[in-house]
């Protein structure tokens, strides 16, 4: 029974720690200066060609006194398309697909993203099922478990094999990513043998989260225990690696490539950019002083070129 209170703790402390780190993480980014901003982009609420081009209501004439900021939910609508087109359908992984790999990181991606789906289906079952005696979620997650780890196993596999044949891509490819893709691929390996090897084995895995949810342990198979096991593993890891980069995506895009609106005297934006300008230059260059405020580097580097003119 020890070691059954030990697998009902790791799956509590996998959900805590990965919502608290990556709370962190996002508190963290909310806090960081603010971005330098790409003013040429192709921004999803700019209308006609310019959106295409990357163009801005910046290229008219006396643009301040004729621009009119779309509402937050005019605004964000179109974002929230765009970023999710990114998420969903790797568009620009598939816009820029030199070393061929769009169709391994969809299938990689969307492993993870059925495998939390199929965990999550499960949980419905057994707080749903439990109060109505319905099966719903349990005949889709019978269907959605194999198809999620079917793809997550081939493209996480397909993208470790093309990294290390590749010699270009290799050369951007670390030992940790490739650690990345195996962690993944045992994941997803251990759902396939579960699913392939014990005909019950969703039984088990509803068993198994149930005892979860109700602080109630029980013995369950070890092929349907490893699945869960790794998975919690994995939800501890993610928010202390690289792999929590989804969480920058929004504030990649909505606050760097998107964030089109002009700076105006006394506004939110206006007073962070006056503090970090007080900040104090720590490092040093051929064209940066040490010691100086970000203003003061600013003014010093454009005497500089003033004086060669």
């Amino acid at each position: 029974m020890f070691f059954e209170w030990l697998l009902v703790l790791l799956g509590w402390i996998s959900v805590v720690v990965f919502l608290v780190v990556a709370l962190y993480k996002i508190m963290r980014v909310v806090r960081a200066p603010l971005s330098l901003r790409w003013e040429v982009y192709p921004v999803p609420h700019e209308s006609g060609e310019r959106r295409h081009y990357g163009g801005s209501y910046m290229e008219d004439a006396d643009w301040p006194s004729k621009y009119r900021r779309p509402s937050a939910l005019g605004a964000l609508a179109p974002e929230l398309l765009e970023i999710a087109a990114e998420v969903f359908l790797m568009k620009r992984v598939r816009q820029y697909n030199r070393y061929g790999i769009w169709p391994f990181s969809m299938c990689m991606h969307w492993g993870i993203y059925l495998t939390v789906a199929w965990v999550g289906l499960l949980v419905l079952d057994v707080v749903v099922g439990n109060l109505t005696g319905s099966t719903f979620f349990s005949l889709i997650a019978l269907y959605v478990g194999p198809i999620a780890f079917a793809l997550g196993a081939f493209g996480s596999l397909a993208l470790a094999v093309r990294r290390a044949t590749n010699q270009e891509l290799g050369l951007y490819t670390t030992p940790l990513d490739y650690a990345n893709l195996v962690f993944l691929f045992a994941i997803f390996v251990a759902g396939l043998l579960g699913v392939a090897g014990d005909p019950s084995f969703l039984t088990h895995g509803r068993a198994y989260l149930q005892g979860v949810l109700t602080l109630n342990p029980v013995s369950v198979a070890f092929a349907a225990l490893l699945p869960f096991v790794l998975l919690e593993l994995f939800f501890i890891y993610m928010p202390f690696s690289k792999l929590i980069h989804y969480i920058a995506k929004y504030f990649t895009f909505h606050q760097a490539l998107w964030d089109d609106a002009f700076k105006s005297a006394g506004d939110a934006n206006d007073r962070r950019l006056l503090q970090q300008l007080s900040y104090v230059v720590t490092w040093s260059g051929p064209h940066i002083v040490p010691g100086k405020t970000w203003l003061e580097e600013v003014q010093i580097t454009a005497t500089e070129e003033a004086a060669k003119k």
